[in-house]
């Protein structure tokens, strides 16, 4: 976890010394299923969904901004419309879910921290900026506990749960100005998280749907 931090920082560090444009913050609620299998693809346990928070901090780097017609108005505009950028964040999500049968309940409650890369097109109407979003990430688990009925259990160094965890995903976007360099925004993803390696026999995946709200300021 400690080489999976360094490696963050020191590449948002080197996109913000040769392109930093935005920094951003945001936070809000995921609901997560554990999708645990054997290897053959079985479904080993059902699992209900289950409320997390999700927190995402990190900076945006337009690469494309819009060409404006010749002729046209110039109208002022309160940011600088773009139709490419990518960003890199910090992510930490909780990710959590419930389930159970006749003789017991259990549900698992983990937290993630960890690296996202983000692409997305935009488009804009007026002023708000609307846009479609792939991501592609890695994480690794900082807390985790286990309860079977009444009883509490760690999962931190459980094979299922230790190491990193490959984030893929799609989700959308839309911004409204509400500064001369700040523009609020609301943004919805749907992620699936796999361990990467460890043993073949029983695995767990996270499919999460995210809902962040967030501010970004623009810093040139």
């Amino acid at each position: 976890m400690r080489t999976l931090f360094l490696v963050c920082i020191l590449m948002i560090g080197m996109q913000f010394h040769s392109f930093g444009q935005e920094i951003f913050i945001k936070t809000g609620i995921n609901s997560t299923t554990y999708d645990f299998r054997s290897a053959d693809g079985t479904k080993l346990l059902d699992f209900t969904s289950g409320m997390g928070n999700s927190i995402e901090m990190g900076m945006g780097f337009p690469f494309v901004p819009k060409s404006k017609k010749e002729g046209a108005a110039v109208k002022e505009r309160s940011y600088s419309p773009n139709w490419l950028k990518n960003e890199v964040s910090l992510n930490l999500d909780s990710f959590n879910s419930y389930g159970g049968n006749q003789n017991n309940n259990y549900s698992w409650e983990t937290t993630y921290g960890g690296l996202t890369n983000t692409l997305s097109f935009l488009a804009h109407i007026g002023e708000v900026e609307l846009g479609i979003r792939g991501h592609v990430g890695l994480s690794g688990m900082i807390s985790g506990t286990q309860v079977i009925n009444s009883s509490r259990f760690p999962l931190k160094g459980e094979d299922d749960f230790k190491g990193l965890f490959a984030k893929t995903g799609v989700g959308a976007s839309a911004s409204y100005p509400v500064f001369q360099r700040a523009f609020l925004n609301l943004t919805y993803n749907y992620s699936k998280s796999s361990r990467l390696g460890g043993p073949q026999e029983e695995q767990v995946r996270f499919l999460s749907h995210g809902v962040l709200f967030g501010l970004y300021v623009q810093l040139n």
